[in-house]
């Protein structure tokens, strides 16, 4: 096995050590990805965390890894890599590391913590103020790694592996001084020849020589990091000269989608048709527009849409709750009315219904409380025409259409939590209304709130069809005023307006309740729009004054040398 050389070493024939930043879809990568996969599916299987390696390994797309908010790191020996490692952002302040590992042949030589310190030096360039990394029940080495290179565990050490679980750490990089990169493109990797390298390298093999199980088997940080056994092969694009520096790096030409090109700029173009019409078309009649946007009786008409939406959402949802639940009780009776409820009302068209209630007078002209299969309402009576007026019609019919759907909704939920957890909350005797709401519905409504969401604003714009009844909510209004004045398209426009604004609040609205039902799943949650628009600023006028800005690398290798003091 051979030896990593010190500058006096250093000679023909002695191995070089470089690092590289790559992308995490680099063929200088794949190798180790593959058997990283194949070590951690022999370490653990699926009965651990109940998924094999490739699902943890592309969990995360290749831009996580990628400045300016990540970097994929390799340490070459002779241009093969010998090991590597990774990090992406967990939040504005901290880096996670991920894939640290040393493959197999190469292990007990500290290159577990050279990678280690390179990671935690680009992580403080980029702006990082902490690392945080996990590692798996079955990895004592890591374990002793971290814990021997200043890492803070955040578990009970007096635990045993199998109680703990995923042992996750953390590490402060305050102190850590940081000199700039270089990255140079289109040139081989050259010799990391400086004394501080390879005092740095010596420093890290001495203590893996005190401390053997710290250093007999680096291993990755997180559950799936493992570390591939053979030495994969340097690629073709790399070739080695005569005097045996490895040749220079092909260049990364970017895959040309031209179809996607075309179909955007048609896109594109019709979009651009469309805003050029708004202002140059006086049928859109912009000044009755604005004249009506905010009338009187269109905000009146909007209030009573709004009134509508929000009642028929709130009693169709909840009696949707309870039709579900009827339909996964196990008493026959209750099943079959709730099949035989939701079979009905979605069955009959929602206007059908309207003009049903607001019929109902015809059909029974009082109704009240008295004997059983009477008509003899003793007890309280009720005139079925004062009873049921239109507002009162279209509540029903809203909220009884409303309800239909819902339970299918929830029902579907429902049926997603795994059946495993259900039983497993049995098994430790948590009461039935505990389980419920504390394990079944936290994770049912994942699946229930994009659909609930997408019924509400249906019901938002199908208040619309309550005109029939002549219901001065937001459409009956326009129509009125414009059978009135003639303006059609303009009052229309008023219309779909309002309705536009308040569904991109819904939208909104459903985005964060989203999100916080995510933090169960989700490691990292996404970004808000907020966010969203600080990191595209951040990225488009650059770091601050005093902070360290991300180098984007111009080659598929970046190749760092000591000579960068």
């Amino acid at each position: 096995m051979s030896t990593i050389a010190t500058p006096q070493e250093a000679a023909p024939g002695l191995p070089v050590f470089t690092f590289a930043y790559v992308r995490t879809s680099d063929p200088l990568a794949r190798p180790l990805l593959q058997d990283l996969e194949r070590e951690y599916d022999s370490r653990y299987g699926i009965e651990v965390f109940g998924e094999p390696a490739s699902v943890e390994i592309n969990r995360y797309p290749e831009q996580a890894f990628a400045a300016p908010d990540g970097a994929f790191l390799l340490l070459l020996e002779d241009g093969r890599p010998v090991s590597g490692g990774a990090f992406f952002r967990l939040d504005e302040r901290t880096a996670e590391f991920k894939r640290v590992w040393t493959r197999s042949d190469r292990r007990g030589r500290g290159l577990a913590r050279v990678v280690l310190g390179e990671l935690e030096r680009e992580a403080k360039r980029l702006g990082y103020e902490r690392v945080y990394l996990t590692t798996g029940p079955r990895q004592p080495e890591a374990v002793a790694l971290y814990r021997g290179t200043g890492y803070t565990p955040l578990f009970d050490v007096t635990k045993s592996a199998a109680e703990i679980g995923v042992h996750p750490f953390e590490k402060s990089l305050a102190g850590l001084e940081v000199l700039p990169r270089r990255t140079q493109a289109e040139i081989p990797p050259k010799r990391i020849d400086s004394e501080a390298f390879a005092a740095s390298v010596h420093a890290a093999a001495a203590a893996a020589a005190v401390a053997p199980a710290a250093a007999a088997a680096d291993t990755p940080a997180g559950a799936a990091d493992s570390p591939p056994d053979p030495a994969p092969p340097v690629p073709a694009s790399r070739p080695a000269d005569a005097a045996g520096e490895p040749g220079p790096s092909r260049r990364v030409v970017p895959l040309k989608h031209w179809g996607r090109w075309i179909v955007s700029a048609i896109a594109v173009f019709f979009l651009a048709q469309l805003v050029w019409t708004f202002f140059t078309n006086p049928q859109w009649r912009w000044p009755v527009f604005a004249e009506y946007f905010f009338n009187e009786a269109v905000l009146r008409g909007l209030w009573l849409t709004l009134w509508l939406t929000a009642v028929s959402a709130v009693i169709g949802f909840v009696l949707g709750a309870l039709l579900a639940l009827a339909r996964l009780s196990g008493s026959p009776l209750l099943n079959s009315f709730a099949w035989g409820f939701i079979w009905f009302f979605r069955s009959v068209p929602l206007i059908v219904q309207l003009v049903l209630w607001y019929n109902l007078g015809y059909l029974f002209p009082t109704l009240g409380i008295g004997w059983p299969f009477t008509y003899d309402f003793w007890l309280v009576e009720f005139n079925t025409v004062q009873l049921i007026s239109a507002a009162a019609a279209a509540v029903l019919g809203l909220s009884l259409h409303q309800a239909a759907y819902s339970a299918e909704i929830i029902r579907g939920g429902l049926l997603s939590v795994d059946q495993g957890q259900i039983e497993a909350a049995k098994a430790l005797g948590i009461p039935r209304s505990r389980r419920f709401f504390r394990i079944t519905l936290p994770q049912a409504a994942r699946a229930i709130l994009p659909n609930a969401f997408n019924e509400v604003i249906g019901l938002l714009k199908g208040t619309s069809v309550v005109f029939i009844l002549a219901l001065p909510e937001l459409f009956y209004t326009v129509q009125v005023i414009y059978n009135r004045n003639q303006q059609v398209v303009p009052l229309l426009l008023v219309a779909t307006v309002w309705y536009t604004i308040f569904t991109s609040v819904l939208s909104v609205v459903q985005f964060y309740i989203e999100r916080h039902f995510a933090k169960g799943t989700a490691r990292e949650l996404p970004p808000t729009p907020i966010q969203r628009l600080k990191r595209w600023a951040r990225g488009f006028l650059g770091p601050r004054s005093g902070e360290p800005g991300p180098q984007l690398p111009t080659s598929s290798v970046a190749a760092i040398t000591s000579s960068q003091r």
